[in-house]
């Protein structure tokens, strides 16, 4: 059988400063290309390019912000010089750079849609509807779409783009690693006392996250389980918010923001919680909840945007109605009591990560589709 030929030579552009499920699944992709076929061009402080150089991955460095007026002229230079021939933008800010770039160079352009912006940021939220909005005006060289959600995919179909554009691809993590063996490290790292029931989130620090009805849910949850903590991995926007409302509500030692921790030590965390709650308003197929699987960790999520297309609810998961405390309590409290329920969940959602979310596939998959838009560029011209 004859082996596919190296996928285009790609560069992947992520303008975001925080570290994300994005930036998980950029840097797992580069660190499985074929050597010399794919690079990261991303900001001098985004967490993602911090992350790319500490792995040792090839890294451009377009700005120091997102705005920065440089940006563009960089990009143009860096395609010429390096021959790339496809842009994949990861993001709003990295599309619209991306598409002014590929009217200036002969590169074919991707777009992957990691979350459906007027859904994520609100649906009645000014910057929702901008962000679609320039999303879907800036496909004027578009050859193709990534959607990581069948949601998402379905959005792009109501907003007019045809299906042979779109690829679905969800998103993936190497669940053939074996878990960390310290479980004692959340405990240790933070002080906690040997008998706590640990619950555990990791994301952004944003309001589409969640993470204020998980702090009230904790209160709620607390009155029943007085050795209930919580700590919440990840830096953002909603920090200070946050902060105010777990000392208002008495809860300071109790809910615990940890900020940014390296991925090697949230693997650490994920063996060592008891619960792993991902309360978002809106997700597109979150690795989070990917990787905890993968540990066979007890989850409990919202009902929201993709999640319910990785995991079912009382098979994988227990799965909430989105914004709503008492039953995110309530599932913290049975999942706490009882301990066999959430042993079989987590055992359960780890085989099916194993079985349907290989990263082996997601790779392949993402090759295939740099070869397609390239062909279907190069078709077109």
């Amino acid at each position: 059988m004859t082996p596919e030929p190296n996928p285009p030579k790609t560069l992947i552009v992520d303008l975001s400063n925080l570290y994300g499920g994005s930036s998980s699944r950029v840097l797992s992709l580069l660190t499985r290309f074929p050597a010399g076929t794919a690079a990261l061009a991303g900001l001098e402080r985004g967490a993602v390019t911090r992350e790319a150089l500490r792995l040792g991955l090839p890294v451009h460095v377009l700005g120091s912000r997102k705005t920065d007026p440089r940006i563009l002229g960089r990009l143009v230079r860096l395609i010429r010089a390096e021959g790339y021939q496809i842009l994949d933008s990861q993001n709003i800010q990295s599309k619209v750079f991306a598409s002014l770039a590929a009217s200036l160079t002969r590169v074919a352009l991707v777009s992957t849609l990691n979350s459906w912006y007027a859904n994520e940021h609100g649906k009645a939220s000014l910057k929702g509807k901008i962000y679609t909005a320039v999303e879907l005006a800036t496909n004027w060289n578009l050859s193709l779409y990534i959607a990581v959600s069948e949601r998402d995919r379905q959005n792009l179909l109501r907003a007019g783009v045809r299906a042979d554009d779109i690829a679905l691809i969800y998103n993936a993590v190497d669940a053939a690693q074996p878990p960390p063996a310290d479980r004692g490290f959340l405990r240790r790292e933070f002080n906690l006392p040997t008998d706590s029931t640990v619950c555990l989130a990791v994301g952004r620090l944003v309001r589409v996250k969640g993470y204020d009805v998980l702090v009230e849910a904790i209160k709620q949850a607390a009155s029943h389980m007085s050795n209930i903590v919580c700590v919440i991995v990840g830096e953002g926007e909603a920090h200070e918010e946050l902060t105010r409302q777990i000392h208002e509500a008495g809860l300071d030692g109790r809910v615990i923001l940890a900020g940014y921790l390296p991925r090697e030590t949230i693997a650490s965390a994920l063996a060592s919680c008891d619960v792993f709650a991902m309360p978002s308003r809106y997700e597109g197929t979150p690795i989070a909840v990917l990787e905890a699987a993968a540990m066979a960790c007890p989850i409990l999520a919202s009902d929201a945007g993709g999640i319910p297309e990785l995991v079912a609810n009382e098979e994988h998961a227990l799965l909430v109605q989105p914004e709503d405390p008492s039953a995110l309590a309530q599932g913290l409290i049975r999942l706490g009591a009882d301990r066999a329920f959430a042993r079989r969940l987590g055992e359960n959602a780890q085989r099916r990560v194993r079985e349907k979310f290989s990263l082996e596939a997601q790779v392949a998959a993402t090759m295939d589709v740099y070869r397609k838009a390239w062909a279907k560029f190069n078709r077109e011209r």
